[in-house]
């Protein structure tokens, strides 16, 4: 007969801690999944709909969290725990905490740094340049952040500095 033991962890300990919370989530992640390598979208269906520990919105920001603490590796559209998470030790019960989400803030996408770049420039209004965003769109058939650069360069932005990373975002997403 096999018995096995639970390690309760105390509140406030510091075992319980947020990147503790996150190793432990992440691993349980991927080897409930039986994988060593996800998808993004896989992951944060996982995370919030397979195992309903978090809406969508907050996977993303668990997935973000993993990748910005060192702890995840992204590869085009891929992602993969770059820590031994086969050997981690995972109570039964494990649920993490959203607490651990609070340090994940949310990068401005591309798009939202390139509409407020040119609306500093030109001084116009959001809603305007996006409407001109998407008529480029419409029209040349690009990527929201491809059309963003053609309204920012014939605005008179320079564009240079948002061109490596538009092409990086595109990469990964494709």
């Amino acid at each position: 007969m096999m018995t096995f033991y639970v390690r309760r962890q105390k509140r406030g300990s510091s075992e319980g801690s947020n990147m503790g919370d996150l190793e432990t989530c992440l691993a349980l992640l991927f080897k409930r999944k039986g994988k060593n390598v996800l998808t993004e979208k896989e992951f944060v269906f996982s995370a919030s709909m397979d195992f309903r520990w978090f809406s969508p919105k907050e996977a993303q920001l668990l997935l973000e969290l993993g990748l910005k603490r060192g702890l995840l590796e992204r590869t085009d559209g891929y992602v993969k725990p770059v820590f031994s998470h086969k050997e981690m030790g995972i109570p039964v019960n494990f649920r993490p905490c959203k607490e651990m989400l609070k340090d994940a803030e949310p990068e401005p996408s591309m798009f939202s740094q390139i509409l407020d770049e040119v609306t500093r420039s030109t001084g116009q209004k959001r809603r305007e340049i996006v409407a001109r965003v998407n008529k480029v769109q419409e029209r040349l058939g690009v990527d929201v952040e491809v059309a963003a650069l053609a309204v920012a360069k014939e605005s008179g932005v320079d564009i240079s500095p948002y061109l490596d990373k538009v092409k990086t975002e595109l990469l990964q997403r494709y």
